[in-house]
Order: C-alpha cells, then sequence, then structure tokens
C-alpha cells in the first residue's frame, strides 16, 4: 500500500511537473489588389505665346492658371499663351506624387542653333502641398515656368521648341 501511495504521489508530481501544449496553429490569410496603372497624357502644350524683344532680353513668366507676366524688355502681343495641362488618371482616391524638371529645358530655334531657356518650374496642385488625390481616378496637373529671353542676336525672329519631362507616381 505504501509502495501504491509513493507510486500515485509520483504520477502526480509529474504529471504537474509536465508542461501543458505551448503552441496553436491557424490558417492566416492574404490580399493583394492590382489597380489600373498611373497614366499621364498632356492636354494642352506649355505656350509662351508671341513676343519681341530689344538688346536687353528678358523673361516671359507664365503661371499654371495661366496668367502671363514679363520682365526685362519683352513686349508680348496678343496670341495663345498656356501652361502645361497634363490629365492624370488611375485607382480612384489614389493619391501620387509628381516630379518636375531638376533643371532648364532647352529651346530651340528652327533654323539655327540658337537656344532659350526654360526653368523655374512650378506646378498645380502645388508640390508643398504633399501627395495630391485622383478624384474619381483623375486630376489635372498645370504647369509653369519662366522663359528666359536673350536679345535679337543670341535669339533670333522665328519659333522655337523643344522638350521637358515629368514624371508622376502612385504614393
Amino acid at each position: 500500500m505504501y509502495r501504491n501511495l509513493v507510486i500515485f504521489l509520483i504520477a502526480v508530481i509529474l504529471g504537474v511537473a509536465q508542461p501543458g501544449s505551448s503552441q496553436t496553429s491557424i490558417t492566416g490569410q492574404a490580399f493583394a489588389e492590382v489597380i489600373e496603372a498611373l497614366t499621364a497624357n498632356e492636354t494642352d502644350q506649355l505656350n509662351f505665346g508671341k513676343f519681341s524683344t530689344d538688346n536687353m532680353g528678358g523673361n516671359i513668366i507664365v503661371s499654371p492658371d495661366g496668367t502671363m507676366s514679363v520682365e526685362g524688355a519683352v513686349i508680348t502681343v496678343p496670341g495663345p499663351v498656356s501652361p502645361g495641362k497634363f490629365q492624370i488618371t488611375g485607382a480612384p482616391e489614389a493619391s501620387f506624387t509628381m516630379q518636375l524638371p531638376t533643371g532648364p529645358a532647352i529651346l530651340i530655334h528652327e533654323g539655327s542653333s540658337k537656344t532659350m531657356l526654360v526653368e523655374d518650374w512650378i506646378a498645380d496642385p502645388p508640390l508643398d502641398n504633399g501627395p495630391a488625390v485622383l478624384s474619381n481616378g483623375q486630376r489635372v496637373v498645370s504647369i509653369g515656368a519662366t522663359l528666359s529671353v536673350g536679345s535679337y542676336d543670341e535669339n533670333p525672329i522665328g519659333i522655337y521648341s523643344g522638350t521637358f519631362q515629368l514624371t508622376f507616381a502612385y504614393n
């Protein structure tokens, strides 16, 4: 009987001392959604309009809202002036960022190698406001800049054209 009691007590002690199960398993779920690609299309070209200058030159500034102003010896004439406009499309209510050109764009005269520089880029919506939102999957971005115009010798009469690059990315 004593022997049975000892065996019983040892079994109880060993049973209590044995740890219970300290792990469990569960099945988790994963989720992913592919959204439409972000696209940008130019709807209006950045157009500094028609103008004349003298031996001093100057600047023509086109703001994102289409307002034009001049500095120096530049005289504008009536005609179309417009900011660059870009239609951005993508996932509804998604946010995106834009990167303006990091340097000047070069406009080249059609009949010579004479150039003008476009710089001091500005956007609407402003970059300082953080990412923009695609309301119903769309947003128009307007780009303005400053055109540096030289004298007649530096910039003869004619048409000047060039390109610039913008980058739009989901945020």
